[in-house]
């Protein structure tokens, strides 16, 4: 067998290796990616639990205080300081929203910026026909 012979035979074999590692490294990134995702959906979903946990909490004590009030400043005061809390608890909602929804931004254009290689000119080749 002369050398050449023995080239053509290696180097299919050889790209063939390449485009495995390269789909391997693909999947591990993909499974990386989702992973953070999942880890993020996991972490605003105990978060989002909580919150409601908090706006049922803080409803309940304007109904108590409502019910205790024996005065149109009593009822004012109680409802004056449920809307400064509600106000604030949904300023965190919304910050917390846009911190959510930015992590998994970032893990999804991590995950794409990664696989959107320049293939090798043999390889796109070989898709383009």
């Amino acid at each position: 067998m002369t050398q050449q012979e023995e080239r053509r035979i290696e180097t299919p074999q050889a790209g063939a290796t390449a485009e495995a590692a390269d789909g391997l490294r693909r999947l591990e990134d993909f499974t990386e990616a989702r992973e953070e995702i999942w880890d993020c959906l996991q972490d605003a979903n105990r978060v989002w639990l909580a919150r409601m946990q908090q706006e049922a909490a803080l409803t309940a004590e304007l109904a108590s205080k409502l019910t205790a009030s024996r005065s149109l400043a009593d009822t004012t005061t109680a409802l004056q300081d449920w809307t400064s809390k509600h106000v604030e608890l949904t300023t965190e909602d919304t910050r917390r929203l846009f911190t959510d929804a930015q992590q998994m931004v970032n893990a999804g254009a991590r995950f794409w910026s990664s696989s959107a290689r320049v293939p090798k000119p043999e390889t796109a080749a070989r898709l383009a026909s």
